[in-house]
């Protein structure tokens, strides 16, 4: 017999080991994938970025979403500053503007792991499982190695599909 609460409560720590480890490894891997993308980042939007996230980081959300906003109209090319305002607004349960912030980074970056999976996370948390799952497949096809790709797919597919 299936033990629920024993996948409950290991679901819930993954979840939890998950968001814990998003915050940053999240912002330093999609920062990493815009150097890919852009080998040649201008060094103003590098501080900047950098400026942004010490304000997301240390939770003082009005200056992040500032900066954020401030560098996305003046470096249009880049993603990283859609990616991280739609994972404050994630997190501040800010859920349609994190959903915008996403499809707009993956309009500069269509193979954003980032944008694709928190939109599989976020079309998951609406029951739009199937969306949710070419959202986690793309993420997948894009980095094989994303790691949060493979744990959300995965939660879906145990307890959803």
């Amino acid at each position: 017999m299936i033990n629920f609460r024993k996948i409950y409560v290991v679901v819930c720590a993954l979840l939890l080991a998950g968001c814990a480890t998003t915050g940053s490894g999240g912002l330093s891997g999609e920062s990493k994938a815009v150097e890919k993308v852009h080998p040649k980042v201008d060094p103003k939007a590098t501080v900047a970025y950098e400026m942004a996230l010490i304000s997301m980081r240390a939770g003082n959300i009005e200056k992040a979403e500032k900066q954020l906003n401030k560098l996305s109209s003046d470096y249009p090319q880049y993603s990283g500053p859609h990616n991280n305002l739609g994972i404050m607004y994630y997190r501040n349960g800010r859920i349609e503007e994190a959903k915008t912030a996403f499809e707009n980074a993956l309009k500069i970056n269509p193979d954003s792991v980032v944008s694709l999976n928190y939109l599989g996370i976020i079309s998951r948390g609406k029951g739009e499982f199937k969306e949710a799952q070419g959202f986690y497949e793309k993420a997948l096809q894009a980095d094989p190695d994303y790691a949060y790709a493979h744990l959300y797919y995965g939660i879906l597919l145990e307890l959803y599909m």
